[in-house]
């Protein structure tokens, strides 16, 4: 049994498989490097051993040095309850602690939370969430029901990254990569 933070104290977590938890070859390196990423674009893979879906997430990262309050990446689809539903991953800046005015990238000096946003009105995930280009820090699992709130991340305390770390220099681009874990019993 998993004993990572819940988002809900109702929802327990459910044992995974170790497969699916450890780097998966299938998913890993050799899907990122054949993408060859542009920013702003959305990679999905499944790996047909452990079931993983890896949705990867190219930023520019011209967002981390301007004034918005949010990015938003393009639409993909993720299974849920036996259905394909129409998800994103949302990017927050950190909020000021004391300073005037809301939040903003630059104001966070690159510091954020990954949100997963679905359209589903019922039906649970278990993911887990990295920043970074090339070898990353994975934080997760996390198990969330999407009836009880439309938009999900990772809990208090976990939640921010620094994104700035997380650029790649020569292609001024980072990465957000979804895992969505396969259930013990699905």
């Amino acid at each position: 049994p998993s004993s990572s933070p819940q988002l809900r104290p109702q929802l327990q977590v459910p044992e995974f498989a170790p497969a699916a938890i450890a780097a998966d070859s299938a998913i890993g390196a050799e899907f990122l490097a054949a993408v060859r990423p542009m920013a702003h674009s959305i990679a999905h893979g499944v790996s047909p051993s452990t079931g993983v879906h890896r949705v990867v997430w190219t930023v520019d990262a011209e967002k981390l040095r301007n004034h918005e309050r949010q990015a938003v990446s393009p639409s993909f689809e993720l299974p849920l309850g036996g259905e394909s539903v129409a998800t994103r991953l949302v990017l927050f800046p950190r909020p000021p602690t004391g300073a005037r005015g809301g939040a903003s990238f630059k104001k966070s000096q690159g510091w954020g939370s990954v949100q997963l946003k679905c359209e589903a009105s019922a039906g649970s995930v278990v993911f887990q969430v990295s920043v970074g280009d090339g070898a990353r820090q994975t934080r997760g699992p996390v198990l969330h029901d999407f009836a009880d709130h439309s938009t999900c991340g990772l809990p208090k305390g976990s939640e921010h990254w620094d994104l700035g770390r997380a650029v790649n220099k020569s292609t001024q681009t980072f990465a957000v990569c979804l895992d969505i874990l396969p259930r013990s019993g699905a």
